[in-house]
């Protein structure tokens, strides 16, 4: 035999359950924007922490170069070389060393030209020792 439920205790179990899914989607709303949050949060930590080593490299890198700038033969060098500076009597020409890229693409250009004529003559040869098998 059935229980009768009164339409006061159906009632009450509705408002109750409406209550709790509104109360579980609320949850899970907060959980995903912490979670998000969290995320970004390690992630902004990761590059900070490559920052921070980068910038401790440079660091050392400054400190180096501060202690080479208190000798006074690199100090010179250093302005010949980045200031062109010269001393009395001295002409300072700049050589760079750039190799132009345009030269790479030619040269890989004339291989594959060359390989492409003798794919070419490879087969002229073989038509006319066909032609001359078929005589």
């Amino acid at each position: 035999m059935r229980k009768k439920v009164s339409k006061k205790s159906k009632r009450r179990l509705m408002i109750f359950g409406i209550l709790s899914i509104i109360a579980i989607g609320y949850f899970f709303v907060t959980l995903i924007g912490y979670t998000y949050n969290y995320i970004s949060l390690k992630n902004e930590e990761t590059n900070l922490k490559n920052q921070l080593v980068s910038l401790q490299d440079k660091k050392a890198n400054l400190k180096i170069e501060i202690q080479k700038l208190n000798d006074p033969e690199y100090v010179v060098r250093y302005a010949k070389e980045n200031y062109l500076y010269s001393e009395d009597g001295e002409i300072v020409l700049k050589i760079e060393n750039n190799t132009p890229v345009v030269n790479n693409v030619q040269n890989n250009n004339n291989y594959y030209l060359i390989i492409g004529i003798g794919i070419l003559i490879f087969l002229v040869i073989i038509i006319k020792i066909r032609k001359k098998e078929k005589k």
